[in-house]
């Protein structure tokens, strides 16, 4: 059975930011010499690299357990279905048992894709789950998607040194996200070194004992260490016997409302089972609606601000709409960009590309949405969804006071500047 804490803490994002702050690490001491240091030639010691990989997660989800058994909570392990609205029948190592209940929560999660063109059958076809529980870093690697995943463990194998080659079907890096993203992410992954090859389609992939081949259509082929293929995640929502219990799904996932409630009374969903987003935080949000609605509290979410954060390097975060989708949906924008290049702290710390994107409804100054492109976006971002959540305009975000010097304060510049009052930039 899987490990406590799901895929984000054992084989997702906690594994992953290992990796990349490791990577972003090693990449530092090649750039010693900006900041007048001699850090002398870095060797990657892979095993050591993976060991601490999968040393945090277990951390981690040792400590999962540790509440669990404090809060009382009864963990029984083995595979789950729903035998009605109110029972649950599990398949155990020690036989079948029943457990009843007045109300159910479905976190069943999601699993990576696994297309038919890999050759599963060898462990040169790798999915997350395997890159990030390897015991060694791969000699060279090929990775199939250029999404979210793709270019974050990118990032991770060209800052390290190894021979990188990203394949994406589509016509350029992170399809879902903004152009600007997609420019930013693939100067960086060139920057570092990564063979990009966009609008490219594999054909079929072998394996042998030494190595894996993938035909390109038009007949090119790539030959790497390892392939790990990032085209995407499936939700857990096979054999759980929600037919029976007259759960619906919905485009593959479980339909739920905003207070996470299925069609079937006292059954829940949260998370990559019943979500189109697959973050760990907007599952988590989820989880406290539906436990909350589980034990008679009434509550509800409409889920419509929920940052997504690309961790390369630089990060990529956003929340609410774009421009683009904004002006879509008839709304009279006005749009303000605050270049890093401006900050004081990005200058400091010689992170200076990027740049703080705010979209407002142009009469009142009511934030629709922004994008930030810098080295701590993920941290950024929080302070304009917690103003979008809160209904908060660009000029109380102006009018409060941020620290300095701090990549958060470019929050503020951006607003300055759209409100027409710039003071460390004339940048529109």
């Amino acid at each position: 059975m899987g490990k406590l804490g799901g895929v984000c803490l054992n084989v997702g994002c906690i594994p992953t930011k290992a990796m990349l702050h490791a990577s972003d690490i090693y990449r530092q001491f090649g750039r010693a010499d900006r900041f007048g240091l001699a850090a002398g030639d870095p060797e990657v010691d892979g095993p050591a690299f993976m060991r601490r990989v999968v040393k945090v997660a277990e951390g981690l989800s040792k400590g999962v357990a540790l509440l669990l058994r404090k809060r009382g909570v009864t963990v029984i392990r083995g595979r789950g279905r729903l035998a009605g609205r109110d029972t649950l029948a599990v398949e155990t190592d020690d036989g079948s048992e029943e457990v009843r209940a007045r109300s159910i929560i479905l976190a069943t999660g999601s699993s990576p894709a696994r297309p038919g063109f890999a050759p599963w059958h060898s462990d040169r076809a790798w999915t997350t789950d395997e890159a990030t529980t390897a015991d060694r870093l791969p000699q060279s690697v090929l990775i199939v998607g250029g999404g979210v995943i793709g270019c974050e463990f990118a990032t991770v194998y060209a800052e390290l040194g190894i021979p990188t080659t990203v394949v994406e079907m589509l016509d350029r890096l992170l399809p879902t996200f903004g152009e600007e993203a997609s420019k930013t992410v693939r100067k960086s992954l060139k920057q570092r070194g990564a063979e990009l090859l966009t609008g490219a389609k594999i054909t079929g992939m072998k394996a042998t004992k030494k190595q894996v081949t993938a035909i390109l259509e038009g007949g090119r082929t790539l030959e790497a260490d390892r392939a790990l293929v990032a085209v995407g995640r499936v939700a857990n929502v096979e054999n759980l016997g929600l037919e029976d219990a007259g759960v619906e799904c919905d485009g593959g996932i479980i339909r739920v409302d905003d207070a996470c409630r299925t069609s079937a009374d006292g059954i829940y969903a949260i998370g990559d089972c019943a979500a189109s987003l697959q973050y760990a935080h907007l599952a988590s949000r989820m989880g406290t609606v539906a436990a909350d609605n589980a034990t008679g509290h009434p509550a509800h979410d409409p889920l419509n601000v929920v940052p997504q954060v690309v961790y390369t390097h630089p990060e990529i975060a956003t929340v609410g709409q774009t421009e683009a989708e904004a002006r879509e949906a008839g709304r009279q924008v006005r749009v303000a960009r605050f270049p890093l290049q401006a900050s004081g702290l990005a200058r400091a710390y010689d992170e200076t590309e990027g740049e703080v994107k705010l979209v407002a409804e142009a009469e009142h100054g009511e934030i629709l949405g922004a994008s930030v492109i810098a080295a701590r976006a993920a941290d950024v971002i929080q302070e304009i969804a917690l103003a979008m959540k809160n209904e908060l305009t660009v000029e109380e975000v102006a009018d409060t006071i941020h620290p300095h010097p701090t990549f958060g304060e470019c929050v503020h510049e951006a607003a300055d500047l759209w409100l027409g009052f710039p003071v460390h930039t004339t940048a529109g």
